[in-house]
This record gives C-alpha cells, structure tokens and sequence, in this order.
C-alpha cells in the first residue's frame, strides 16, 4: 500500500509538470486555433533563464519568479510580430504556422546550445524545501509537494480569470467572433499577444519549476511538446478543464506503467491517445462539432 501511495503521489507530481506545460499549449492552439510547435523552445528558455539567474543570485525563488518573465516577452513579440501578420495575410493554416514555430523551435535549440554547451545542468532544491515529509505513514521529497500544490494553485488562478473576469470574457468573445470584438474597440491584436505571453511564460514556469527533478539540456523542449500535445487533444481542444484533466490521466498513465509495466512505458500514452480519438474524437471534454 505504501509503494502504491508512493507511486501515486509521483503520478501526481508529474501530472502538475504536464499541467503546467500543456495549458499553455491549450491556450495558444485550443483558444487561438494556433498549431504552435514552438513551445517546447519557450519551455527550454524558461529552463536556462532560471539556471543563469540561480548561478547569479543563488537564489531559487528569484529565478522562479524572474524567469518566466523571459519567455513571456519573447512569445507575446513572437505572436504579435510575426504569427499575428501570417494570420492577417492569410498564411494561417496550421501547416503555414506549424512550419514556422517548428523553425523557430529548432533556431532556439541550436542557439540555447551554442551559448551553453549540450551539457546536461540542473537547480539545486531551495533550502526549506529540502528533504521529506510524512504523508500518510511514508517519507516523501517536500520540493515534489510543493510541486503539486503550485500546480493545483495555477490551476485555481487560471479558472478564475478565464471563467470569472472580464478579460477571460474578452478572450473567449474573440475567439469566437474576432469582427465582432474589434468593433466593440477592443484590441484583439494585443489581447491575443498577451494571451500567447501568458500560455509561453507558463511553459517557462514549468522549464523552472522541474529544473530540480528533471535535468535541463538544449534539446529538453522535443521530450515534452509531445507529451503536451497528447494532453491537449485528450482533453479537448480549447477546454481549460480539459488540459487539467488530461494532465493527470497522462502523468498517472506514465507512472503506473512504469512503475508495473514497464514493458509497455514506450507506446502506453500512444495507446491511450489512440483509445480516447476512437471512443470521443473531439476529446473527453471537447465540444462535439454541428454538422448541418
């Protein structure tokens, strides 16, 4: 009961990393209908903007707070500068944007790379949250809780702006009626932008946050896109509760394969990916499409 606890708890952690990574994704691509395949490069940005800010400081909590702030500039300038452009002048297919972002990924890599080396580096745990904690009769690492309960927290943060406040109203207005919105005098161009900024700046957040867990290395954003995508369209393209959810099925999925099958860890998502496009296409909390 304890090694399954454990186990658990692991499937857990992992699923508030995903979580982190994919509702950006859901943001960019479900909301915006953006096939964005740059965002594991923002990810990977995040990642190394935290280790250079930690070498400087020292401090974990300056670069988990300052990080994120790089890929946000960097994705709300990419959106407004050149994607929002390739949409105005029609080039904005998803193959037309899939094939910039996927350019623009591996610029980023090679560039992450000439500057820092292929090198695998990481952040130490910041003191406070070193060491374990009792839960439930077992030890487990307090920077792992810590982990869950600000993923849980983002969470909590993102539904209530979405779903609670005017610019979440604006945002979903634009998305379904772009004319209609601009009339009304509001910049959807820029609301956009911010919306691209705020979906990379998470996809940082989560560079930083596994720094500790996970290994930071140039070519560390083509290991999660994957992953983030298959959450996405298990989820529901454009469902905020749906990249949540998603989340957790695929972290859990990952770890209990791995943990009692390891045999399958290779192609066990890809199964549950292939399950989920036949019994529900649109995902577990998609909208089904009208068809007239």
């Amino acid at each position: 009961m304890d090694v399954f606890l454990l186990h658990l708890l692991n499937g857990l952690q992992l699923s508030m990393l995903i979580f982190l990574l994919a509702v950006g994704l859901t943001l960019i691509f479900g909301l915006m209908d953006m096939f964005n395949l740059a965002h594991g490069a923002f990810y990977t940005l995040g990642a190394y903007a935290g280790l250079t800010i930690f070498k400087m400081t020292g401090s974990y909590w300056i670069a988990l707070a300052v990080a994120p702030i790089l890929p946000f500039v960097l994705g709300a300038a990419f959106q407004y500068f050149f994607l929002q452009p390739l949409v105005l002048k029609g080039r904005s297919s998803h193959l037309d944007i899939a094939l910039f972002t996927f350019g623009f990924m591996f610029v980023t890599m090679g560039t992450i790379e000439l500057i820092f080396g292929s090198a695998f580096s990481t952040i130490a745990v910041p003191p406070g949250l070193e060491g374990g904690v009792q839960v439930l009769g077992i030890t487990y690492p307090f920077y792992r809780l810590f982990i869950i309960g600000l993923g849980l927290t983002i969470a909590g943060i993102l539904w209530l702006v979405l779903d609670h406040t005017v610019f979440g109203a604006i945002v979903r207005a634009g998305v379904d009626n772009r004319e209609m919105v601009v009339g009304m005098g509001v910049n959807i161009s820029l609301v956009f932008a911010l919306v691209f900024g705020v979906g990379t700046a998470l996809a940082g957040l989560a560079g930083v946050v596994a720094a500790p867990v996970l290994s930071i290395f140039s070519q560390m954003g083509l290991a999660v896109l994957i992953t983030a995508f298959i959450v996405v369209i298990i989820g529901g393209l454009g469902n905020f509760k749906g990249s949540f959810y998603g989340a957790i099925i695929v972290g859990m999925v990952e770890t209990m394969i791995q943990a009692y099958l390891p045999q399958l860890q290779l192609f066990a998502i890809y199964v549950l990916l292939a399950v989920v496009m036949f019994v529900r296409p649109q995902g577990l909390f998609g909208a089904k499409k009208q068809t007239s």
